[in-house]
């Protein structure tokens, strides 16, 4: 591997080389405001240009292309900087200006002597997904055939090249072309500390080192790079494709994708066996223990490797794509997964490998089965504050046991020994005096709702929490925030002095005295609102009351 002892210029990087950004890497990225800073840091350079940070290559046996590891996002930029500085120049007098621009743009054939270059190829290519749009706006044609607006690295390439255009058209207005030059130098002379890997293991490494730098890269990335190394005669455009789509799917439904690959892999029979495996290669001495989470964050990266290798990258791309559909209906339910919306709205999903194993191996109605259990269990869970280290362990040794429909019964009785269902005395203490953060209080009043037949439309802006003892006092709620302020804020955020208000009663009501909030809410269809009126005055004592009735009507939903 290869290290620059000093920083390289940027006209000694591209001389009489390319570059390609290879299929396993992001799309372009960088909006505005990374554009922006990197354009105002050469601008405010001195003569000698900017620092850029580091540029990672791997070049195999010294072709005539780089392949870009680290730092395409930063070079795709300056490409479209360099053009927008040469497109003020042409049919200038600046003939050594536009050469020398020309020349890190282009692969110039030394035979061709025309001053057209519309047909030379660009020193860059981008992947696949933006590689026809930026050749065009390199070679300055028209781009909009190749656009395609609903692509967000379509919209980041030419937005960057509004950006710059507007930059240096204020250059010129200001400085004239002497200006555009200056600029120009600024750009060519800035510098880049370069890794050059020569070998796929150096490449490797590489990846791995930028990993740990916590730089563009994520785990993600690399095990897509370990894919692509592995493809054999698997069609390495269907493989990206193929990725492309999970990783899309995963973060259009706010989803992380690294932390997909983890559930997902931690959901699998095979693990425990390959991280034995790898245990007892690193020479542990206990390597045939059972570890929970089986593959720890810090392993992920290499048992996927063995998992691409075992499964082979076709089937293994296949069970990922059926697996990211899976994974997406639990981070981001239908409205009538009741049990799912309780665990998205407790914000957990420690439970997720074991459901993702699941739902590959039981009929719907028994997946929505373990899903009750496991919502029951999670939400006593959470009210009685134990350790969500003992809760984890325990789904991945229910996740072990499920072999199929066949012993569902088996699994509900684990679910059900549970200890968190054998202490309900401690969950009713808990429960009366507890203070719920917001999504959780929301769904604890829906689900009561829900048991009375009844229904919340939350689409509904005007659909609202309603603090009876409001959150800003005034009248009489004054009267007892200026008593004990502390005991005030205590008791305002439990369970009990919260309620649903639909229409616009929520605005209506506000901060009135509790005699004339009850006006609203003897008018609610709702039983858990409308029952209020049946309370002569609100206070902490009353608070208590209705935390007790919301426990009486809640507890057979989380049994």
């Amino acid at each position: 591997m290869k290290v620059s002892q000093e920083p390289v210029k940027i006209t000694d990087i591209l001389k009489d080389k390319t570059f390609i950004i290879p299929l396993y890497q992001r799309e372009y990225s960088w909006n505005l405001e990374q554009v922006s800073d990197l354009y105002y840091d050469i601008a405010d350079s001195d003569d000698n240009g900017h620092f850029l940070g580091s540029l990672l290559l791997y070049d195999a046996e010294n072709s005539f292309n780089m392949e870009i590891v680290d730092g395409q996002q930063r070079i795709t930029t300056l490409f479209l900087l360099l053009l927008s500085a040469l497109k003020p120049l042409i049919n200038s007098d600046k003939i050594k200006a536009i050469e020398r621009i020309n020349s890190l743009l282009f692969i110039i054939d030394p035979n061709d002597l025309s001053d057209d270059i519309s047909s030379s190829e660009p020193r860059l290519e981008t992947g696949k997904r933006d590689k026809k749009l930026f050749k065009s706006i390199i070679r300055n044609e028209d781009f909009s055939a190749y656009k395609d607006g609903k692509r967000r690295s379509h919209k980041n390439l030419t937005n960057t090249l509004d950006f710059f255009n507007q930059r240096f058209a204020e250059i010129v207005k200001d400085q004239g072309l002497s200006g555009v030059t200056k600029f120009t130098e600024k750009i060519i002379k800035s510098e880049f500390i370069v890794m050059t890997a020569e070998k796929q293991s150096d490449k490797l490494l590489l990846f791995k080192t930028i990993n740990a730098r916590g730089l563009e890269l994520t785990q993600g990335d690399l095990i897509k790079n370990e894919l692509c190394d592995n493809l054999g005669t698997y069609d390495i455009d269907e493989a990206i494709d193929n990725w492309d789509e999970i990783r899309n799917r995963v973060e259009k439904n706010n989803g992380s994708l690294d932390v997909f690959l983890f559930h997902y892999l931690n959901s699998l029979d095979t693990i425990q066996e390959l991280r034995q495996q790898l245990d007892k290669k690193r020479g542990l001495e206990k390597w045939e223990k059972k570890n929970y989470p089986p593959a720890p964050e810090k392993y992920v990266f290499e048992i996927y490797g063995q998992l691409i290798l075992k499964d082979g990258p076709q089937k293994f791309i296949e069970d990922l794509l059926i697996a990211s559909n899976n994974y997406i209906n639990l981070i981001n339910p239908s409205n009538e997964k009741i049990y799912l919306n309780s665990l998205k709205a407790m914000g957990v999903n420690k439970c997720f490998p074991l459901l993702l194993n699941a739902i590959r191996k039981l009929n719907g109605e028994n997946f929505d089965k373990v899903c009750k259990g496991i919502d029951s269990l999670t939400f006593r869970h959470s009210i009685l504050r134990k350790d969500p280290k003992e809760l984890e362990r325990f789904y991945y040794l229910l996740s072990e046991s499920i072999i199929g429909d066949s012993n569902i019964d088996s699994i509900i009785i684990k679910i059900k020994d549970h200890s968190n269902f054998k202490e309900e005395e401690k969950f009713k203490n808990e429960f009366i005096y507890a203070s719920p953060k917001g999504s959780i209080s929301k769904m604890i009043l829906d689900r009561i709702t829900r048991k009375h037949s009844e229904s919340v439309d939350w689409s509904n802006k005007d659909t609202h929490i309603e603090h009876i003892m409001p959150q800003k006092a005034a009248g009489e709620w004054k009267i007892m925030f200026d008593k004990d302020s502390e005991e005030y804020k205590d008791y305002l955020n439990r369970l009990g002095n919260l309620t649903i208000l639909q229409d616009k009663k929520n605005i209506k009501a506000k901060n009135k005295d509790f005699i004339d909030k009850k006006v609203y809410y003897k008018q609610s269809r709702l039983t858990i609102t409308n029952n209020l009126i049946d309370y002569n005055n609100w206070d902490f004592n009353a608070i208590l009351l209705r935390q007790e009735y919301l426990y009486e009507q809640s507890k057979e939903l989380w049994s």
